[in-house]
């Protein structure tokens, strides 16, 4: 049998990937068992998983290895070497399965080497990983990743070692989140921790990801404070210690760009002549087909953006870190009179929700706010129609 597997699947003379394929077709006749699986996660992402079938019993174990939105050129590149290296695990785990159910040495095939192993490494400190993780990492949500392991020290004093967290553990720190955090951040600074775990499980730190499966809870409604128009004018005839911060919150209230939109935008984006505006979103650029936005400027964001005069590549806004915004935002509302917990994304929500309140449909808040779908605007519907009853309820009484 052996023989004629040998001459039907490997012909002499044939190039590498025939070969592949016949070794290939070889291990899965003898153990008929072991499948590349594939999950789609939200946003157009992939997750790989192994898919084992032994006696009957059948058991996934993930990978880590995330493909990502194909939506360029870099992407589909990243995408195919990480399904390569995916096929690599799987056929290595196939051959060590052979060897241990079989006691036998394999006879090492010309041209063919077998990739060296990767034990993992015990008593590693996850916050040591964590401090190297950070001197890495250069996404625009850093700020965010860090406050997520400042969390996570509050939650375990001292040394851990990465064998310590287990999926009680992670359950564990999700319960402290949700405990410590409000609205959406508990799910939001999970997710972060999930996600340096699973570079763990890449770096061959632990063998798979504790937190993986794990349900996280989400909130549909809006978890941010939304201004009034009466507040916004209120804030707008209010001296601000920085006019800057004040310009650029205003300007994101009647443009709904985010904070980290605002302080990238340049005055090449802004068409005056067309009262139009074109910015890629940065925190859905790569994986959203709505990442580019053109947005229509209303009279008060062009008088906005040409308090200062500009062109080309020039920033519109010269702005401070971002703590010393919330400062100079927190003085500036409550010398307004608004004793709201005013953040910079509050602008945001405010600019939708008056879009809708002033009788824009659901598409339309949609497209103008950038979101891929109407379901990220949905949840704006309740505060117009809570709005609307405090206008009804404003309503002179009748004198019964």
């Amino acid at each position: 049998m052996f023989r004629s597997l040998r001459g039907n699947c490997i012909p002499r003379e044939t190039d590498d990937k025939s070969v592949s394929h016949g070794i290939q077709f070889f291990f899965c006749f003898l153990i008929m068992g072991i499948t590349l699986g594939k999950k789609q996660l939200r946003n157009g992402r992939i997750s790989l998983y192994l898919d084992y079938c032994f006696n009957g019993q059948r058991r996934k174990e993930y990978l880590g290895i995330i493909l990502e939105s194909p939506t360029n050129k870099h992407t589909r590149h990243s995408n195919r070497t990480k399904l390569y290296l995916a096929t690599l695990v799987r056929a290595q785990k196939e051959i060590e399965l052979l060897k241990e159910r079989y006691a036998i040495q394999f006879l090492e095939i010309p041209g063919h080497h077998r990739p060296p192993q990767s034990p993992v490494q015990p008593n590693i400190d996850f916050f040591t990983y964590c401090k190297e993780f950070l001197s890495q990492y250069h996404q625009k949500d850093i700020r965010i990743t860090k406050a997520v392991f400042a969390h996570l020290r509050k939650f375990h004093p001292g040394n851990l070692p990465i064998e310590e967290i287990t999926r009680r553990f992670c359950r564990a720190f999700l319960d402290y989140l949700q405990k410590n955090l409000n609205g959406n951040s508990p799910v939001n600074y999970f997710k972060k921790f999930k996600m340096c775990l699973s570079e763990c499980v890449e770096a061959k730190l632990i063998e798979q990801n504790p937190a993986e499966g794990i349900r996280l809870p989400q909130y549909n409604d809006v978890t941010k404070e939304i201004l009034s128009e009466k507040e916004l004018n209120q804030l707008a005839l209010t001296p601000c210690r920085s006019s800057e911060v004040k310009r650029a919150f205003l300007f994101s209230c009647v443009s709904g760009l985010r904070w980290c939109d605002i302080k990238q935008l340049c005055y090449r984006n802004i068409d005056f002549a067309q009262k139009r505006m074109t910015v890629i979103q940065k925190k859905v650029a790569g994986h959203s087909s709505r990442s580019v936005l053109h947005l229509n400027l209303n009279t008060s964001a062009i008088r906005l953006l040409q308090a200062h005069c500009g062109s080309g590549d020039e920033r519109v806004f010269h702005l401070p870190s971002h703590s010393y915004c919330l400062r100079m935002l927190n003085e500036w509302t409550r010398k307004a009179g608004i004793y709201k917990h005013i953040s910079f994304h509050c602008a945001r929500h405010t600019f939708i929700t008056n879009l809708m309140a002033g009788g824009a449909s659901i598409k339309t808040a949609a497209s103008l706010a950038g979101h891929s779908s109407t379901r990220h605007t949905e949840k704006y519907i309740h505060i117009i129609d809570t709005q609307k009853q405090e206008a009804v309820d404003n309503l002179p009484p009748l004198p019964f």
